[in-house]
């Protein structure tokens, strides 16, 4: 314990992440205040605004007719993928009849702006949040190893058994100065942006509102309806989002532990920890391009895609997903594998070769 404490105290001298906060906190802020249109609209909702019903819509949505814009657009050229796209379009009818029953589409949400409100929330925030997250987390650890190889230490403390112990104590000291510095970051950002936007009214609104659509360039159906998989009240996927983002951005930090712990210079972590993030995305759009259905597939299994499609979370992700809750069941299995491999790591770690 007093290593890894000795370790903390190292990484808390280091101005460079007080700076990045800085800097975080200052964007984050602004994107607070960068709707200026809507914000107005949603506090004069809160202090005397009327609230209308919605209106039906989801009485005679048939979600096999929205599934045929994906069988043709994306994976006409596999029948198995075809079948998973036909199976959870026939599974997302049993929602759409549940927000029926429930009347979720005349929800009133916040009217004609609700979109904007769903992408100042989601996405200026929470998706920012996140991606700022990664990038510091991706820092914190890389740092955490990189002190003892900039100094030229590295050999000297690793060449005995209890030296490589000290990679345990890294690896907590940085999770734990992780999860410091992110729930700083994310907790003064999200107190400015509920400080200037008045949710009061919108909390206890039904997320699959009539007014609530996915506005999406790449989806083949543009301006779908926003069809979650149960039915959210917008406090209840708040909270779903942050877990969520929590299970991320700690699989996040076990991936890149688990880097580090396995490359034999620090620089080839860095560009290893570059092509996990950057790649995903490139595959996103030449996959999609080339036509290459499994591959896209299995690029919509990554974290950073998962990061990417935030603002979508606990819906059918249209050509992002085959299943239900497909962001869900991968945000687990990379927490299971990847706490596996650090473990792995770990035991690999005090046997391997220091360069």
């Amino acid at each position: 314990m007093i290593y890894c404490l000795l370790e903390v105290k190292k990484l808390l001298r280091e101005k460079l992440f007080l700076i990045f906060i800085v800097l975080c906190l200052c964007l984050n802020i602004g994107l607070c205040f960068s709707d200026p249109g809507t914000r107005s609209a949603v506090n004069s909702l809160a202090q005397n605004g009327e609230l209308s019903e919605g209106k039906k819509i989801y009485d005679t949505l048939d979600t096999n007719v929205i599934g045929s814009f994906y069988y043709n657009e994306r994976y006409i050229k596999s029948s198995l993928l075809n079948q998973w796209i036909k199976a959870k379009y026939e599974k997302l009818q049993q929602s759409v009849d549940l927000l029926d029953a429930e009347d979720a589409d005349l929800s009133y949400f916040a009217g004609e702006v609700t979109s904007s409100v769903h992408e100042a929330l989601f996405v200026y925030q929470l998706k920012t949040l996140m991606i700022e997250c990664v990038i510091l987390l991706s820092l914190l650890g890389i740092r955490s190893f990189e002190i003892e190889q900039q100094r030229e230490m590295a050999a000297l403390i690793y060449s005995s058994g209890r030296g490589r112990k000290i990679a345990k104590d890294k690896i907590l000291a940085n999770g734990i100065i992780g999860a410091l510095y992110c729930l700083i970051l994310i907790s003064v950002s999200l107190a400015v942006f509920f400080a200037g936007w008045d949710f009061s009214r919108l909390w206890d609104a039904n997320m699959a509102s009539s007014f609530h659509y996915v506005i999406d360039s790449d989806d083949p159906i543009f301006g779908k309806p926003f069809l979650t998989w149960q039915s959210f009240t917008l406090k209840r996927y708040f909270v779903c989002t942050l877990v969520l983002m929590a299970g991320v951005l700690l699989a996040w930090w076990l991936l890149t532990n688990l880097i580090v712990l396995l490359a034999r210079n620090i620089r080839y972590g860095w560009m290893a920890l570059a092509a996990v993030i950057c790649l995903p995305f490139f595959g996103l759009i030449l996959f999609s391009e080339l036509y290459l259905p499994r591959l896209f597939y299995l690029d919509t299994l990554t974290l950073p895609v998962v990061i990417y499609c935030n603002q979508w979370w606990f819906t059918d992700l249209g050509n992002y997903s085959l299943f239900a809750y497909q962001e869900v069941w991968t945000v687990t299995l990379h927490l299971l594998l990847l706490a596996g491999g650090l473990m792995v790591g770990l035991y690999y770690f005090k046997r391997k070769e220091l360069a």
